[in-house]
């Protein structure tokens, strides 16, 4: 059964949430397509130097962090 996961960009100062999120069976596929995200912005640049200390926050619908992969 899948469930919606949501990524959201956190700094220091501030965060950039997530109100969409996506459809994984489990964390481990969700932390995959946030990795593949990651990745496909970096390529084209999409994804701004955010500076030290982001890093991307995955939460399940009740909100509860599942993992966090650095940025920097």
């Amino acid at each position: 059964m899948t469930q919606r996961y949501f990524f959201n960009l956190v700094g220091p100062a501030r965060a950039i949430e997530d109100p969409t999120g996506v459809e994984a069976g489990t964390p481990d596929q969700a932390e995959s397509e946030a990795r593949a995200v990651i990745a496909e912005m970096r390529a084209s640049g999409d994804l701004p130097l955010l500076g030290a200390g982001w890093h991307l926050e995955i939460r399940d619908g009740a909100g509860r962090l599942l993992r966090s992969i650095s940025l920097d």
